[in-house]
This record gives structure tokens, sequence and C-alpha cells, in this order.
């Protein structure tokens, strides 16, 4: 890779452009890293940007002014409200399928020894609603993975 011309950077560059990538392989190693790999958009090398971004996220006194506590408990408010809209909707049953979901999961936890959690099929931020037949138990791991994508 070192001996590739930049021209041919230039060319892997546009090619990831047109094909509708973020990154592509350079010539040139980053002078930081060593890495080939880099942004189309800055050119920056994908490792550094993102040590970049980490260290800054971890600055607690440069984030502070977008950790408030307003900002927390309004983004927690909005979920909750969505989460529970039409709650009020669910009978007797409904309710109690919840709950034997959620400790089904907490018994599958201790058994396993694996956190697990109890995920929306459609997530909430899609339309999905707090119902017992949109529920499903998935490892932590497999949860966060998924984010808010549509299980299939």
């Amino acid at each position: 890779m070192a001996n590739q011309h930049p021209a041919e950077s230039k060319k892997n560059r546009d090619k990831a452009i047109a094909e509708g990538k973020k990154r592509y392989l350079s010539a040139t190693p980053c002078k930081k890293c060593g890495t080939y790999e880099k942004y189309v958009s800055t050119y920056g090398c994908c490792k550094c940007v993102v040590e970049s971004g980490l260290k800054k996220l971890a600055d607690k006194e440069l984030m502070a002014p977008y950790r408030t506590k307003e900002k927390q408990s309004n983004k927690t408010y909005r979920y909750r409200q969505k989460k529970f809209s039409g709650v009020e909707n669910l009978t007797k049953e409904e309710n109690e399928r919840i709950l034997s979901i959620y400790k089904e999961c907490g018994k599958i936890t201790m058994e396993t020894g694996v956190l697990h959690h109890v995920d929306h099929i459609v997530p909430i931020s899609k339309g999905g609603k707090h119902h017992p037949d949109n529920l499903q138990i998935l490892t932590a791991f497999d949860n966060i993975a998924k984010s808010n994508k549509l299980c299939a």
C-alpha cells in the first residue's frame, strides 16, 4: 500500500465518493498512527478522528453545556411519554403479560449470567407501542447493536 501513487489515492477517494462511501484508502499513511483509511469529507485519518472525538466526549468541562440536567430530563421525558402513551388502553391481562416478560428477562439473566434486555420489536421511535406483542427478550449486546432498527 505504501508504494501506491498519489493519483491512485485520488482515484480511490473519487470512487468512494461515487459509491456513496464515507471512507477510502489513501496512498499516504497518517503521520500520527500510520493507518491508511481516511474520511472522504475531511481527508482525516479515521482512527485519529474517532480518538479525538472520544477525548472530547470524555472532557466533562468541554461537554458540560451539552449535558445539562434539563436536557437529559427533557430527553427522558419525551421517551417515556412516547413509551407509555396508549398504555392506559391495555387490558389487565396485557399488563400482566408485560410484567411476566420483564420477570422472565430477569430470570434468564440470573440463570445464564449474561445480561438480557426487554426489547421493542418495532422501536418506540419508529411508532411501535409498549405492548406485549411488541416485546422480545434479547441479550444486552444484541439489543444495543440493534439500536432502533426494526427486528426481522
